[in-house]
């Protein structure tokens, strides 16, 4: 039925789509891509230092799967896979990469979720208000009590917080509102009209990421009870390295290593 079709160059494997080297969104070859990567690696490095990033095909095709999530608007990620296979350096890099904002929580044992609520605040006036992108990072282990997930998941399906912004911190949320949307050529007079760009603005601009544990436990439970992570989120699970990533990370980072003869 498709006697014009080559099917070898149909068929072939990896199928790979970016817009970074032809500026609009392409198929693109994997030495292409793995050499862009690679060149915007080492800008990387001199400015996130001491962060090292091994480019291996499951790597590259992380790298990418992320890339098309943080594009989207209400682009959010859950992603699974287990510790130590670089969830947050990916997330960080390909944040970098598209010139987003990166934030991940700073919990210590005194974290409560007032403390929470003050960083939501303040991300979503940076969302919101400003216009600044932003990647959100929220790692299990950051979530101390079970409101933290009750308000992301409110957040996800609504793109606010109900009660978050009262009073004082209402009425100057608004004025910034009003500041941002006449930045855009809005006149908005009334409340309503301020809060609705306000959260339109934050759906636009906010990416939220988490991360699990796939071996962890209450994993179910979380799908359960919190279903915007689930219903809201792009699933990306990484799954196990291969023998070859393994190996192209043991040769990258003993190149480096004076090992006598």
């Amino acid at each position: 039925h498709f006697s014009n079709v080559n099917l070898n160059v149909a068929l072939k494997r990896p199928i790979l789509f970016s817009d970074w080297r032809a500026g609009h969104y392409a198929s693109i070859e994997e030495d292409d891509l793995r050499q862009y990567i690679h060149e915007r690696l080492k800008i990387y490095y001199e400015e996130e230092v001491g962060i090292q990033l091994v480019l291996f095909n499951q790597v590259i095709d992380q790298v990418l799967r992320i890339d098309r999530v943080f594009r989207q608007p209400q682009g959010h990620l859950l992603l699974i896979g287990l510790s130590g296979t670089g969830k947050a350096t990916l997330c960080r890099f390909v944040a970098w990469l598209n010139q987003i904002n990166f934030v991940q929580l700073k919990v210590h044992n005194k974290y409560t979720a007032a403390d929470f609520d003050d960083d939501l605040r303040h991300l979503l006036r940076r969302s919101g208000c400003k216009g600044d992108k932003i990647v959100f990072l929220l790692d299990e282990s950051n979530v101390m009590d079970s409101s933290f997930l009750e308000r992301m998941n409110t957040l996800l399906a609504n793109g606010e917080v109900p009660g978050l912004f009262e009073g004082d911190e209402y009425s100057a949320l608004l004025t910034l509102c009003k500041e941002g949307a006449q930045k855009q050529g809005l006149m908005l007079d009334s409340n309503d009209e301020l809060y609705k760009w306000f959260t339109i603005q934050v759906m636009r601009n906010l990416h939220v990421v988490f991360t699990m544990n796939p071996s962890a436990n209450g994993l179910r439970d979380r799908a359960s009870t919190s279903p915007a992570l689930f219903n809201r989120c792009v699933l990306d699970w990484l799954g196990d390295w291969s023998l070859d990533a393994y190996y192209h990370v043991a040769s990258e980072l003993t190149q480096k290593i004076a090992m006598e003869k």
